[in-house]
């Protein structure tokens, strides 16, 4: 009788110990995760500000190519705008400088923050919905991968 009670007991123990809750809020591609931490607009609801981390994980260490035209914020109407700054640590992109990719070296389980505003944002749109980023493929120079976040569901905290 105890070998039974003890064959159950161990199966339901190792049934919840692997049945453990999985975070699916976390984007990968490319070998990056990507969290989102924060969507707001200023308190006139002109400036839109996109806050994320970048973590790269299986590679130690790696360049991020990020392609800074292509990188946009989404609004609900489906419609995307061009950034007037980017910063991803202490790199500073502006539109103005007319910089085509913003270049960053990644350490692996280092999470990076990552924000981008967009002037000029009417209050109409309401809240970004989206963030489409656009980077190399760290495995095939020349090629690049883009894709788009869900801003709204995907948000911590």
């Amino acid at each position: 009788m105890n070998k039974i009670l003890f064959g159950l007991f161990f199966i339901l123990f190792t049934h919840f110990t692997f049945a453990q809750e999985i975070d699916t809020t976390a984007i990968l591609v490319d070998e990056i995760q990507v969290d989102v931490k924060d969507v707001t607009l200023s308190v006139k609801g002109d400036t839109a500000t996109v806050e994320l981390f970048l973590i790269s994980y299986k590679r130690n260490p790696r360049e991020l190519k990020l392609n800074t035209y292509a990188t946009q914020i989404g609004d609900s109407t489906g419609n995307y705008h061009l950034y007037d700054s980017i910063k991803m640590g202490k790199v500073l992109v502006l539109l103005a400088h007319r910089q085509n990719y913003l270049h960053y070296f990644m350490e692996e389980d280092v999470p990076v923050p990552f924000q981008i505003k967009v002037a000029n944002w009417a209050q109409d749109r309401g809240k970004p919905t989206h963030l489409k980023l656009v980077f190399e493929d760290s495995k095939e120079e020349g090629k690049y991968l883009e894709k788009t976040v869900d801003l709204i569901y995907n948000k911590k905290g």
